[in-house]
């Protein structure tokens, strides 16, 4: 048992371990140990500046090697040549520093099983940034070598030395080597100062340059408008789902296929790539395509996550290494079964009746939408998201654009005056014969107008032959609630009653609840499970359209006004 977990452990997370373990020992090792034979047989045979550069060539790449392990684990081609590097250079400088022989076999073992484990590391870092970063570091060492030879020639009384350029050329760069000399050991308070600045400059350049050449791939490129026709093609002739037609807004990138029939369609929030829903294409490509996509992020230093997947392909994610969270359910009506009739829809009855007493009608508009009729909708969704947290929704809905509504039927709510009160936009599922809208929003907090608009929309889907009418995810319904759910599910339940009066998650099932809806779960495939806030920050994000400051400033309001 042991054995067989052992053996499914990651190489790269071994290697990454093993070079974070070795690079500590390297920096311990130039500290701490010390042979005076040996020492004292090399300083007959080699120039003090090479024993002291071995000592700082040691710590060096041992530093290297303790803060690109956390690089290696990420499977970075970059900071696998660096490492290979550093390594070289620490068996080397293990040997001449004192002869350690037992240091200089453990760092190139490591190097051999690097080696051997080459093609482990493949996730690619960003090219513009890696430019970037290699400048910056070229860079820094050009400025601060200036800064230093220009310091220690104009500051030179304060070391109570006096130094020409030569010299504060040679001071410059034994200081940035951590090589002091003797002429530096009373410096006075203004030449400490300069001291630390030098050292500021050095450490912090060197950091971020690290960082950058190391930064995950960032995704630039514009998707082409062939690319949005070749994944909507796709999506009329395999979509089977109520995201399909989401797939297709602007604020997606496109994955697509080997074979070209298939796309998932993602957006990049950090280094996570999020999809939305399952990819869409060919039943029998699905698990293919799965697969694909993954390898495709983890060249690229991504973290992949598919949002609000069907049931149906959960064996294909766990095959390909992903772990599954139920993350709410789906209202669907069964529109050869619904009724009005009966005592368990008496309340619902009553109130499409005491809505049409009041004089509120419906009508159905179909595209293209006039501008006056856009304009009277603008006004409808203006006073509804200002009453809602954080404003308007993206990602796995979608938003109040005039270019997307205007092709779409809409249905709307008037009242006795024939102002609309409220409206909805019938977005198509494709190859399912499911009614599905996208946006919902109402004008006013009159009883019964989104239970008129619903009743109605049912009525309408039913006399076009559809089977069902999705009513769209319930998040966190129905999470944790089972018998043998696991400590994230849990969590979500948690959640999900404790933080109701801030999302109103159970307002909004009770109101689905009223058109009798089967329920039917929706998961989040993830690849790991300490992966789950960064994926959980990303899904927030990306429904925010990309930043949180509209959170933050919804917050900030409700506290001005609390």
């Amino acid at each position: 048992m042991v054995s067989s977990r052992f053996s499914s452990f990651p190489k790269h997370y071994l290697a990454a371990i093993l070079v974070g373990l070795l690079g500590t020992g390297n920096i311990l090792s130039a500290w701490l140990v010390y042979h005076p034979t040996r020492l004292f047989w090399l300083k007959h045979h080699l120039p003090w500046a090479v024993l002291r550069g071995s000592w700082l060539g040691n710590v060096f790449a041992g530093s290297a090697e303790l803060f690109l392990s956390w690089s290696l684990g990420r499977r970075k081609a970059q900071a696998w040549r660096i490492v290979v590097l550093m390594l070289l250079v620490s068996t080397a400088t293990s040997l001449l520093r004192g002869l350690n022989y037992g240091q200089a076999v453990v760092n190139f073992s490591i190097l051999v099983i690097l080696l051997a484990l080459r093609t482990e590391f493949t996730a690619a870092s960003d090219p513009p940034s890696v430019r970037h970063g290699l400048v910056t570091l070229a860079g820094t060492m050009l400025f601060a070598y200036l800064y230093g030879l220009f310091g220690f020639y104009l500051l030179d009384k304060h070391f109570h030395q006096h130094f020409d350029f030569a010299e504060a050329s040679r001071q410059t760069i034994a200081f940035l080597l951590w090589s002091s000399t003797p002429a530096l050991e009373r410096p006075n308070r203004l030449a400490r100062w300069f001291l630390d600045s030098l050292a500021a400059i050095q450490v912090l350049g060197t950091i971020y340059g690290l960082i950058m050449v190391l930064r995950p791939v960032i995704y630039r490129r514009t998707v082409l408008p062939a690319e949005r026709k070749r994944a909507a093609e796709i999506a009329k002739r395999y979509g089977r789902s109520s995201l399909a037609h989401l797939t297709l807004l602007p604020d997606k990138i496109y994955y697509f296929s080997r074979s070209g029939n298939s796309f998932v369609a993602y957006t990049l929030v950090g280094n996570i790539a999020l999809a939305l829903g399952d990819p869409i294409g060919p039943e029998e490509e699905i698990l293919q395509v799965i697969a694909e996509f993954t390898t495709y992020c983890g060249r690229n230093d991504w973290h992949p996550a598919f949002y609000q997947v069907l049931p149906d392909y959960l064996s294909a994610y766990e095959a390909c290494g992903y772990k599954i969270l139920k993350i709410g359910e789906e209202a669907v009506v069964d529109l050869h079964n619904f009724t009005l009739s009966g005592n368990k829809q008496k309340s619902l009855r009553q109130a499409v009746n005491r809505m049409v007493r009041k004089g509120y009608t419906t009508e159905l508009i179909h595209p293209p939408l006039s501008d006056e009729i856009l304009k009277q909708l603008r006004e409808v969704s203006d006073q509804w998201l200002r009453n809602q947290v954080g404003g308007e929704k993206r990602f796995s809905l979608g938003w109040f654009d005039p270019a997307y509504l205007r092709e779409y039927p809409v249905i709307v709510v008037r009242d006795a005056g024939g102002r609309i009160m409220a409206f909805a936009n019938i977005i198509p599922e494709y190859q399912k014969k499911e009614g599905t809208i996208d946006l919902m929003r109402r004008k006013g907090g009159e009883n019964g107008l989104m239970d008129l608009m619903f009743v109605r929309l049912i009525e309408h889907f039913k006399e076009q032959g559809y089977d069902t009418f999705n009513l769209g995810l319930c998040p966190l319904a129905g999470v944790g609630e089972e018998p043998g759910a696991s400590l994230q599910e849990k969590t979500a339940h948690f959640f999900y009653h404790h933080f109701n009066k801030l999302y109103a998650f159970k307002g909004l099932r009770r109101f689905k609840e009223k058109f009798a809806p089967r329920w039917e779960p929706r998961y989040l495939a993830y690849p790991n499970p300490l992966l789950l806030p960064k994926i959980a920050l990303a899904v927030v994000t990306a429904n925010a359209g990309g930043s949180l400051w509209s959170y933050a400033r919804a917050w900030w309001e409700k506290r001005k006004l609390a």
